[in-house]
């Protein structure tokens, strides 16, 4: 049982000897990365670039009221965010790891968030730089187990230490998150406070600046103090409160209710470790849901305004990451609507890329001079970029009808049958396309493809039933890939959004059912037929979103752009990050898009550079290129997740439990386990 004192003592600058220890723990652990982010890397130049656009704009990267309001945001979020998670992990931590789990944790921090930092930092690229975290991590988790082995450390069960929280213990775990945040965020001003005096020696530092440390040092302690009793706050609804454990405030039975604690005890071992890992306090708060809500709004904060952080953190090149960034964003989708296909229904399709042709295909018809061609009705350029939206729907809609006529005759296949007759259809749709010359112009591709965003909106008031337009600003999205960049953001928020819902809705448990177990699902009274078909056309539609969306940003599209090879990289997607997992398939399109488009092509041109770490590698193997090893590359990836992750990167919860079922769960002991004659099998058997 965790001994949690029952009344709150000691002062905010003179804590006990375990908060102190607790203090220690998490302040390091949270310094140090924080530190290096504003100081090696480019946090300070974020937020120095910040207060230069609003008092002396000539000195100040920033151009534009937006972008500045957009990295002033980032920079309240982020360090808004981490103070706040500090007084939260404080607060969650139980204490018992001891000086190994200390160590431990400092040195997760520094494998997980100080290298990549640092690796980003010292390439300038931020793919380049996750793609060697992911090695170094690699390399450090291996060296953790040998470590474990050798000093024989195992941690603490996390079921030993439920226990009931009353409202004066929530408020100490209020008052612990107070005082922690109230110490980082005093140290760090303290910090950047010297660093600042430092700069100023060395005649690098400003009035303006100056003038900011000092408000800095004397804001932070108080802003601390106050993000901390937030921090505390989502801790304290974590914990299992009193009158929640099957009893009320005064004692009394409440009948016909579970407790929480009950629900624990009836769960089997890994469904309860799963459980009492959101509980709070425990010996691992890093893992728990509160610490992934904070990661959660700093990551979205980052993508959110990533246009307006590049050119601080990247230099020169913006519009070019953006572009691969905006690619990387349909392969999202595609992975979103495959994964309910092939995660949540079971069923393998190898014929996705068909869908997203259609997609394609259906917004270049429209959406460009080819629609005069083939309709004799002539466009204006300025005003048919809008019918983009109601055809984004129905582009969608016509993928999804596909999808239904491919499921129709082969709802009787199952396995390897079934993969077969899609992976025709995925070889028949694109070669289809390319041979309606008279329509898509064969192999020529249509070109011309208008626009999403005009040029200018202004010119749209000259037709009377577009006037209200007018406040529109001019968008040249040929050389500005920002709106482009928002808009494919918008639609994967929305298809992630659609995603969770068709999960958690009875169509989704349905899907799952069939996935289990076929016949066992009928038997229940699900509808076979009409379940299978729902989830082709939900993942067809999906596919169509993301196609339309392709033949408005490329601007053209060729038969030759597609290959029924395709569907294997889309369903790489899904098993990499894990089936039937939505942030796995979004994880797994990033780590297949990122190989084979950026990682390798940056690799051959940063070996150029007479600077880069890769030339003399060039120099010693002229005629090599990376890009010519992706399928080997790809190939050893597969290999790797298949025998060291067959459930994927980020399973679901109920994957990982069957794959790993057997090496959590104990055995139940009964009766037929006891021989003959042995104390407990009369007993057992109930023998009389």
């Amino acid at each position: 049982m965790l001994n949690v004192p029952e009344s709150i003592d000691g002062h905010l600058l003179a804590p006990d000897r375990n908060l102190r220890a607790l203090l220690i723990k998490w302040l390091v652990a949270l310094l140090i990365p924080v530190v290096v982010f504003t100081f090696l890397w480019s946090g300070e130049a974020l937020e120095n670039n910040v207060l230069l656009a609003i008092f002396s704009p000539q000195d100040s990267i920033f151009s534009g009221v937006s972008t500045v309001v957009q990295a002033g945001i980032f920079c309240a979020v982020f360090y808004a965010v981490v103070i706040a998670l500090v007084g939260y992990l404080i607060a969650a931590d139980d204490g018992r790891r001891g000086r190994y789990g200390t160590i431990e944790l400092w040195a997760d921090m520094i494998a997980y968030t100080v290298a990549p930092i640092l690796l980003i930092s010292w390439t300038n690229d931020l793919v380049i730089g996750l793609a060697l975290s992911v090695i170094v991590i690699s390399i450090y988790l291996f060296v953790r187990r040998r470590v474990r082995d050798v000093l024989h450390y195992s941690p603490p069960a996390p079921l030993t230490d439920i226990q009931v929280f009353d409202e004066e213990q929530r408020a100490f775990l209020i008052r612990k998150a107070r005082i922690g945040s109230l110490w980082f965020a005093a140290i760090f001003a303290i910090i950047s406070l010297i660093a600042d005096i430092i700069f100023l020696l060395l005649g690098s530092l400003s009035t303006i600046l100056l003038i900011w440390a000092v408000i800095r040092t004397l804001v932070l302690p108080v802003a601390g103090y106050f993000l901390g009793w937030l921090g505390g706050i989502v801790a304290a609804r974590q914990t299992l409160r009193e009158g929640t454990n099957g009893t009320t405030k005064n004692g009394t039975s409440l009948s016909g209710k579970v407790s929480k604690r009950q629900q624990l005890e009836g769960l089997s071992t890994t469904r309860a470790r799963e459980e009492a890992r959101n509980l709070v306090p425990n010996d691992q708060p890093l893992q728990n849901r509160g610490t992934l809500r904070f990661c959660m709004v700093i990551i979205a904060a980052f993508v959110l305004f990533y246009p307006a952080l590049d050119p601080v953190f990247f230099a020169f090149g913006t519009n070019g990451r953006l572009v691969g960034y905006d690619d990387l964003g349909y392969y999202v989708i595609l992975a979103l609507g495959l994964n309910i296909v092939v995660g949540f229904a079971g069923l393998l399709d190898l014929g996705y890329v068909a869908f997203f042709v259609l997609g394609t295909y259906t917004w270049a018809l429209v959406g460009s001079d080819q629609f005069t061609v083939i309709t004799g009705i002539v466009t204006n350029p300025q005003i048919w970029p809008w019918f983009f939206w109601p055809m984004l729907i129905i582009g969608a809609i016509i993928s999804a009808l596909w999808g239904v006529l491919l499921g129709v005759p082969t709802l009787r296949l199952r396995g390897d049958y079934l993969a077969i007759v899609t992976l025709g259809f995925g070889e028949i749709i694109p070669l289809f396309f390319q041979n309606l010359d008279k329509y898509t112009k064969g192999t020529n591709g249509i070109p011309g493809i208008y626009p999403l965003f005009p040029r200018c909106a202004s010119s749209l008031p000259s037709i009377p039933w577009l006037r209200f337009l007018s406040w529109l600003p001019c968008i040249d999205s040929s050389s500005n890939a920002v709106p482009y960049y928002y808009l494919i953001l918008a639609l994967i928020v929305l298809c992630i959004f659609a995603n969770l819902r068709l999960r958690d809705s009875r169509l989704g448990r349905a899907w799952i059912a069939i996935r289990e177990d076929e016949i066992a699902a009928s038997s229940s009274g699900i509808n076979l037929v009409k379940t299978k078909l729902f989830a082709f056309a939900a993942g067809a539609f999906f596919a169509g979103i993301a196609g339309a969306y392709h033949a408005a940003k490329l601007g053209t599209v060729a038969s030759s752009d597609f290959n029924a090879t395709d569907s294997f990289v889309y369903l790489a997607m899904v098993v990499i990050g894990g089936l039937g997992s939505i942030p796995g398939v979004i994880l797994g399109a990033v780590i297949v898009y990122s190989l084979n488009e950026l990682i390798l092509a940056q690799l051959d041109s940063i070996a150029t550079n007479p600077g880069s770490f890769l030339y003399g590698f060039k120099q010693l193997f002229p005629a090599f290129n990376f890009t010519d090893i992706r399928n080997l590359l790809f190939g050893l990836l597969l290999i790797i997740i298949m025998l060291f992750r067959p459930e994927g990167l980020i399973p679901s919860a109920r994957r990982r439990r069957e794959l790993h079922q057997h090496t959590e769960e104990t055995a139940e002991v009964g009766a037929l386990d006891e021989p003959p004659g042995a104390p407990g099998f009369e007993e057992a058997i109930r023998v009389e």
